[in-house]
């Protein structure tokens, strides 16, 4: 039996999700719940493919709740990265492919240039890593202010809040900025598509 674990499962899920694990660990050993030095009496092979499973584990059952910072600061439109391209790429406003969906001009580019694609595929999964990052910066946020109010190391743990916090904001202004750019990145895949303009020329605009 053959394990896979495609490049969006490993910087969507499994690298947020060591980030939680540990800022979970943390609290529990805190708590007294868990104590971090019996972890080290276990067989090193078992705590790495512990934390591994967990780690992803962790990634997909938070992911719906990290989501929810898209509210908070929603990426730019499809629109916007249209109109970028056109001005940089005049001759390309009378192309029908800039108008359609931008998930079906993903599956284009895979269908034309599997390699190319995956650049985009890879920016798309960094953006949603560093969207479910900044959901982790925001948990740990949180933990570090009880601990400002509750002590003990109460500079420390203040220290930490406003550190996670900045870490949050620059993760999340990150991802924005990282989805926009895969959205160019597949405009400029998709205008060396043979006939690509004629599969779209009937299809309504995507929002």
């Amino acid at each position: 039996m053959t394990f896979a674990v495609s490049i969006f499962d490993l910087f969507s899920f499994a690298v947020p999700g060591a980030v939680h694990l540990s800022l979970t660990v943390y609290v529990l050993d805190r708590l007294g719940v868990l104590h971090v030095a019996a972890l080290t009496t276990a067989p090193g092979i078992l705590l790495v493919a512990g934390a591994v499973v967990a780690s992803y584990l962790l990634g997909h059952l938070l992911h719906p709740l990290a989501a929810q910072l898209d509210r908070l600061r929603p990426r730019r439109d499809a629109e916007d990265a249209r109109q970028e391209f056109v001005a940089r790429v005049p001759q390309a406003s009378i192309r029908a492919y800039v108008q359609a969906d931008p998930a079906l001009l993903v599956a284009a580019a895979e269908l034309h240039d599997k390699d190319a694609a995956g650049e985009v595929v890879r920016m798309r999964a960094q953006s949603v890593m560093l969207r479910n990052i900044a959901f982790a910066f925001t948990l740990a946020t949180v933990v570090a202010l009880v601990q400002t109010a509750t002590g003990p190391h109460r500079v420390v743990a203040a220290v930490a809040a406003v550190l996670s916090l900045l870490g949050a904001a620059g993760a999340l202004g990150s991802a924005r900025k990282v989805w926009h750019m895969s959205r160019l990145k597949t405009l400029e895949i998709c205008y060396w598509v043979p006939d690509i303009d004629q599969t779209f020329a009937d299809a309504p605009a995507a929002s």
